[in-house]
């Protein structure tokens, strides 16, 4: 005749593998709960980077043109605008302030290279910058609007 484990063993032996069955079962359930498959929503906002120019002299006036590039990617001075894939347009428009704005459309890209020309074409200053983009809408899956963002470009 077999040896009876003792009650305790008996026990441990159903016990613990309900517990991982159980546990198992939790994990794969919240996994799948988890799993969003709906579609996101088309980019219907544009994010908005302002480059506000500062200097001691009147360096600050005598610049007439600004390109900020994403990459390879460049979008030229004033009234210059650039068709994205998503249908969005990038635009870098001179405001009345003398600050320019630039719309991203939907993207909010990490690093924008700023070059400020003068009126004959002379390069008066240059600044690659990191942009930390907080996000005010939608989620990090589908995207969404992030919060209007400042730089100051300081030129010599």
């Amino acid at each position: 005749m077999p040896a009876v484990p003792p009650p305790r063993r008996r026990v441990q032996l159903f016990l613990v593998p309900l517990i991982a069955a159980f546990c198992m079962a939790f994990i794969i359930g919240a996994i799948v709960m988890d799993r969003d498959g709906a579609a996101c929503p088309a980019a219907s906002w544009d994010n908005h980077l302002n480059l506000k120019l500062l200097a001691d002299g009147a360096d600050a006036k005598e610049a007439a043109a600004v390109t900020a590039c994403m990459g390879a990617k460049c979008v030229a001075h004033a009234q210059d605008s650039t068709k994205t894939t998503s249908g969005t347009t990038r635009a870098l428009i001179h405001e009345a302030n003398g600050s320019w704005q630039l719309s991203l459309g939907a993207q909010a890209v990490s690093t924008i290279d700023f070059t400020v020309y003068d009126k004959n074409g002379a390069v008066l200053a240059t600044r690659t910058t990191q942009v930390n983009w907080t996000r005010i809408s939608g989620s990090e899956r589908c995207g969404g609007a992030m919060a209007d963002v400042g730089v100051v470009l300081e030129m010599p």
